[in-house]
């Protein structure tokens, strides 16, 4: 098991039911600020960054099929933790493009990335993309219906 599947936690998984990014952000945000994982500043520093360096990642390369994900994550001093919160969405909703921020993806998965030490995050975005171009990994996630599976498949897979 890799160093990165310790960032997973099956009470990090949520599955949740908003129409846009922002009530998205809102949502987790106060489940994390419960848990004391974030700092109160988390949910508007997490809103900028989005709003200013899109995450939102086409797997259309991928496979035809595969949906797409969203990897948020914001600045380290907003965060008490170092994980990996998993968020499998009801319905599909919007994120502009990584690679061509002008450009709208439908996206199913959001990796918020929980991270207070500055050196880690890029082994994990590093992680997370192989993870999602491998194996059909993100559609055998869209198939699993409760945290527990989704749990499990990512530490078998990660």
């Amino acid at each position: 098991m890799s160093e990165i599947a310790n960032l997973f936690k099956d009470d990090l998984i949520f599955f949740e039911n908003v129409a846009t990014w922002e009530e998205l952000f809102e949502q987790v945000g106060s489940k994390l600020l419960d848990k004391n994982l974030v700092k109160p500043s988390f949910v508007e520093a997490i809103k900028e960054r989005e709003r200013n360096y899109p995450t939102g990642l086409d797997l259309s390369v991928v496979g035809e099929d595969t949906p797409n994900v969203a990897i948020p994550h914001t600045e380290t001093e907003h965060c008490n933790s170092d994980q990996i919160v998993v968020v499998k969405l009801n319905n599909e909703i919007m994120f502009n493009n990584m690679i061509a921020p002008d450009k709208e993806l439908n996206v199913r998965f959001v990796f918020f990335i929980l991270n207070s030490q500055k050196s880690v995050q890029t082994n994990i975005l590093s992680n997370l993309m192989g993870f999602f171009t491998k194996d059909n990994n993100v559609n055998h996630l869209n198939q699993l219906e409760t945290a527990e599976e989704v749990y499990q498949y990512i530490q078998e897979k990660i």
